[in-house]
């Protein structure tokens, strides 16, 4: 940039001393042609050296006389007609080219321009240009600004080094900051946070891994309370099943029809256990497939509630008549073994946690063009803080009691991911019977 500039400003500048004086030129050729046409003589010139001063350096005025006082330190409009010496270097020649005042030969002049009266030449006018004259003003103002530009580019080299300098520790602290957390989250360290030291992207970034590092403490907590669980829930069937055996085996127990009923329950256990670690493996890598077709949703969810009526007898639960309106469309387009899977989630939460003598009400009810189905059923409810982490993996409201019941806390948490593969909204309430409602909103064909 410096050297454009002033490469830029050299010859601008030259280009206007270079009509500066060619304005001055053509001046003194006028006045020296006033001055022939008295004369008709060059001779008084030649020995009269104060009037060729006055012919070719005009008189200053009082603008011209405070600017030399007070010489400005950059370009201005109208310079001043003394400050270039133009008339130092002016040359005066008679018509033979003999010169009369100034340079012996014309040619050591670069610029010749003939002085006419009445269409004759009466002499020859010679100019040595400033810029290609020693010691000329012109010269010494552009070193005195080539000076003055080094010692601003040097300046502003140096601010740049220090702006430089301060901007990258500005730029490398946040960085580091966000390598050391990184490193220590790639160590399983998921504790470390990093304090954002600024609004840009780097904050921004800074942010994001904060909700990255609390998301994967989040999931190892999950993990590990839900291997404690899962492990322990494993282990009272086991344990069970191997005291019972060994019992038979010593010959303490008679393996009589009792004792196997209640061996065939401990390994039902197991298998609701293993069945739920199926269906998470299946979630977590994303491989639940859906085969999406046109289906009646009142037909398929009654298929299930008779399917499922003898467990609630059993859990002596009533389950009330699907409540539907015949004259509406229940046609859906969705996958009947999910949905299916939805419903037996849904019934298997009534019978696992409803109270002994309970009941349980499905609605379904067409709402403009959706598809509402309700699952109503009876104390104890659950409070609204729990409420709003049902749907999360591995959340259960009381472990004891979820054990106690063989729940692992994933099938409400498969249920969500099955209505948002059909586009749907799954919510929970309270219930008008004292316990928990699940409303599921489908879209509806036609």
């Amino acid at each position: 940039m410096f050297v454009f500039i002033y490469l830029n400003f050299t010859s601008e500048f030259n280009h206007f001393i270079e009509k500066q004086e060619q304005k001055h030129s053509s001046q003194i050729k006028q006045q020296l042609t006033q001055f022939y046409s008295k004369t008709n003589s060059w001779e008084a010139v030649a020995y009269n050296n104060q009037l060729w001063r006055s012919l070719v350096e005009p008189q200053q005025n009082s603008q011209d006389q405070a600017t030399k006082r007070n010489p400005p330190s950059l370009l201005w409009i109208e310079m001043p007609g003394d400050l270039l010496k133009t008339g130092r270097r002016i040359s005066l020649y008679n018509q033979k080219k003999q010169v009369i005042v100034g340079r012996k030969a014309i040619n050591e002049n670069a610029l010749i321009e003939p002085i006419l009266y009445n269409d004759k030449v009466i002499g020859w006018l010679g100019l040595v240009p400033s810029k290609l004259a020693t010691n000329s003003p012109t010269e010494a103002f552009l070193e005195a600004q080539l000076h003055n530009y080094i010692i601003i580019t040097s300046l502003v080299i140096l601010l740049a080094f220090i702006m430089a300098i301060v901007l990258a520790k500005h730029l490398i602290k946040p960085i580091q900051q966000i390598v050391e957390a990184t490193n220590e989250l790639n160590n399983g360290n998921f504790t470390n946070r990093i304090t954002p030291l600024s609004q840009d992207e780097l904050g921004t970034l800074s942010n994001n891994f904060n909700e990255l590092a609390n998301t994967l403490q989040a999931n190892q907590k999950m993990r590990f309370q839900w291997m404690s669980d899962t492990s322990h829930e494993l282990r009272t069937p086991l344990t069970v099943l191997r005291s019972h055996l060994i019992a038979v085996q010593d010959g303490i127990f008679a393996a009589d029809e009792k004792r196997i009923k209640l061996l065939i329950e401990q390994v039902n256990n197991l298998n609701l256990i293993v069945d739920d670690l199926s269906q998470l493996a299946h979630s977590d890598t994303a491989s639940l497939s859906y085969q999406f077709k046109t289906l009646n949703i009142a037909t398929l969810l009654q298929h299930t509630i008779d399917t499922y009526s003898a467990r609630f007898t059993q859990c002596q639960l009533h389950l009330a008549p699907l409540r539907l309106d015949n004259s509406a469309n229940y046609q859906i387009h969705g996958d009947q073994e999910r949905l299916q899977q939805l419903f037996i989630n849904l019934l298997e939460n009534t019978c696992r946690y409803t109270n002994p003598g309970g009941q349980l009400q499905i609605t379904l009810k067409q709402v403009k063009q959706q598809i509402e189905v309700t699952f109503a059923d009876s104390a104890p409810s659950v409070n609204e803080q729990d409420k709003q982490k049902l749907f999360e993996r591995f959340y259960r409201v009381e472990k004891s009691r979820s054990r106690e019941y063989g729940g692992s806390g994933l099938g409400l948490a498969l249920c969500k991911q099955i209505s948002e593969a059909h586009k749907s909204q799954i919510t929970l309430q309270d219930s008008p019977l004292g316990g928990l409602q699940v409303i599921l909103t489908l879209p509806q064909i036609g």
